[in-house]
């Protein structure tokens, strides 16, 4: 739980380093949260993030992203959402619409 709690951090606080022209923050609702909200003020559009200290990629790791309410909530308040992604330690790769991503390729990638 810790080391999920610091992954999420340092993901945080490096992408709102390499990205200052963007809104980088996690957004809680009633029941849930997306770990990392990417709001491009410019574009008027957002990505949402979970962000899992696994390696295994597991369908409930992503079912906040795919919650309508969530999302249409996101949306009135952010702009479309442009991409779906959770951060982990296993391999990148898409299933059933969210990317996942390698949080060292992330990181990298920043």
């Amino acid at each position: 739980d810790i080391q999920g709690r610091m992954m999420e951090d340092i993901i945080l606080l490096e992408t709102k380093m390499a990205l200052p022209k963007c809104e980088v923050f996690k957004l809680v609702f009633a029941r849930g949260e997306f770990d990392m909200v990417v709001f491009d003020p410019e574009a008027a559009s957002c990505s949402i993030y979970e962000v899992k200290h696994s390696t295994e990629a597991v369908e409930a790791q992503y079912r906040h992203l795919v919650d309508e309410e969530k999302c249409a909530t996101t949306e009135f308040r952010y702009g479309p959402i442009t991409g779906k992604y959770v951060i982990y330690r296993g391999m990148t790769q898409d299933i059933n619409g969210i990317h996942y991503l390698n949080v060292e390729e992330y990181l990298k990638g920043l």
